[in-house]
């Protein structure tokens, strides 16, 4: 039995190699996070399971969700139950794990639960896909195996090798089983079928530079349009699309013609397309939208977000919370509801996703699956200021990339502003926290992957299966 100590200290380097895996050029610790956490669990039973799983979850998400802390000049005193709230919802799936890992001393069962469980939070209307496994193998050869299962197969392969190392630690002869996993993966990516061509665009990605207080200030938008028309009349062409950030200005750009102006003004002078973000007033609602202005400067087409953000586009359950005496608080912080499109739809060769949907892969692949060329993302992630959340929040699109096969550009306000090809590899990106146009030379494609056609059902199906025999079967030799 492990010491108590020990047991902690173990947590501590799941949570911090795990947390640490998440930055550019870390992400080879992925492969070795899960390991101490395995380890430190095995045996335990299910309830000691549950409560030292909950204790290791709440310790890693915590690193993991603390730039939530760079809300304050937003919300306050409030952003700390936030991120201690966040943290504890992140917590409960590494708890349930735990007490799995404690019952059975089984490494199958441990990655396929591990695989079905991140599958899990990234589901319903709370889910999220930070700290995830997926996105540590942004910038790696493996990353190309997404286009058969998408980020499923990626889970279970590095929690695989992870539950096999812990298991080696204790007969050494086990070893070589957690070879399977990266061999696995990088088979899948050899094999992954190459994204089919169909021309390319010359796409102008804009970041404005734009710090969240300025954003949310009426007074500052004659400053602000003026440096949109700055960097606007700096794109020389030629061009066929330029794409602006999500809610590029404090206004409704339909409803305030010298607002939209700018932007229909560059599309006739470049004669391309123009994607610029705005919130839409629409028959007493309100969406958060992207508007595509065409060449002559008229709305070719809008799409209204479908995956809003819990608590910060609309309130969950706010009914229930008015009851609980807590209305007042909450509606001063968000006094009504935006409202969420009606689905996913290309606008013409383009798919167009806004900020939070980035992280789930259903949005693309509908797109991929619905004649899309290209993956767009106008984003605001200035909220966060200068933590690493715009980072692994771009390294998202990467695997959005890889699994539809489709290049993704996101344009955000401060940063990251950039792209990856249809295998997710780096197209190029700008400095963050600074303005200016990115250029690029970008590659259409149409075909649809393994994932666009089937999901991630299949994977989801061996996840399951490997947890299931994981845990009928008890792998002895301790």
């Amino acid at each position: 039995m492990i010491p108590r100590r020990a047991r902690i200290f173990l947590l501590g380097c799941f949570a911090v190699s795990l947390w640490g895996a998440f930055s550019p050029g870390w992400g080879w610790l992925a492969w070795l996070a899960p390991a101490p956490y395995f380890l430190a669990l095995a045996g335990v039973g299910l309830k000691r399971g549950v409560l030292w799983g909950l204790l290791g979850g709440l310790t890693f998400f915590a690193l993991e969700l603390s730039p939530v802390l760079a809300l304050w000049p937003f919300l306050g005193a409030l952003s700390v139950p936030a991120w201690l709230l966040l943290s504890a919802y992140g917590a409960l799936f590494f708890a349930t794990l735990g007490g799995l890992v404690g019952w059975r001393d089984s490494p199958p069962l441990w990655a396929g639960a591990w695989a079905l469980l991140e599958a899990a939070r990234a589901a319903g209307p709370l889910g999220f896909s930070f700290g995830s496994l997926p996105v540590a193998l942004v910038g790696t050869p493996f990353l190309a195996a997404a286009a058969w299962g998408g980020a499923i197969p990626l889970s279970l392969a590095v929690a695989w090798t992870g539950a096999w190392l812990a298991r080696g630690l204790r007969r050494p002869q086990l070893l070589p089983l957690a070879l399977l996993g990266p061999a696995a993966l990088g088979l899948l990516a050899l094999l992954s079928p190459p994204p089919e061509g169909a021309g390319e665009l010359q796409v102008a990605l804009v970041q404005p530079g734009f710090l969240q207080e300025e954003k949310l200030n009426r007074d500052d938008l004659p400053r602000l349009l003026a440096r949109y028309r700055e960097l606007l009349s700096g794109i020389q062409g030629p061009v066929d699309l330029v794409v602006v950030p999500e809610n590029a200005l404090p206004a409704f750009l339909l409803d305030e013609p010298q607002c939209l102006a700018p932007f229909q003004e560059t599309a006739r002078r470049l004669s391309c397309r123009v994607l610029v973000g705005t919130g839409v007033r629409r028959a007493e609602r309100v969406f958060n939208s992207v508007i595509l202005i065409g060449p002559q400067g008229g709305v070719e087409g809008i799409y209204d977000k479908v995956r809003l953000v819990p608590f910060g586009e609309y309130l969950p359950a706010r009914g229930l919370w008015q009851a609980l005496g807590l209305g007042p608080l909450l509606e001063r912080l968000l006094p009504y509801d935006l409202s969420p499109g009606t689905g996913p739809r290309p606008l013409g060769p383009y798919g167009v996703i806004i900020c939070f949907e980035s992280q789930f892969s259903s949005p693309a692949r509908v797109l991929a699956a619905t004649g899309a060329q290209l993956l767009l993302l106008p984003t605001n992630d200035a909220w966060f200021g200068r933590t690493r959340f715009p980072w692994e929040h771009f390294a998202m699109g990467a695997l959005r990339a890889a699994e539809t096969g489709r290049a993704f550009l996101q344009a955000a306000q401060t940063g990251i502003t950039g792209g990856f090809e249809g295998r997710g590899r780096p197209m190029g990106t700008l400095p963050a926290w600074g303005e200016g146009v990115l250029e690029l030379t970008v590659p259409l494609y149409r075909g649809r992957t393994p994932f666009v056609r089937w999901g991630d059902m299949p994977a989801l199906a061996l996840a399951g299966a490997l947890a299931l025999l994981g845990a009928v079967r008890r792998f002895s030799g301790r």
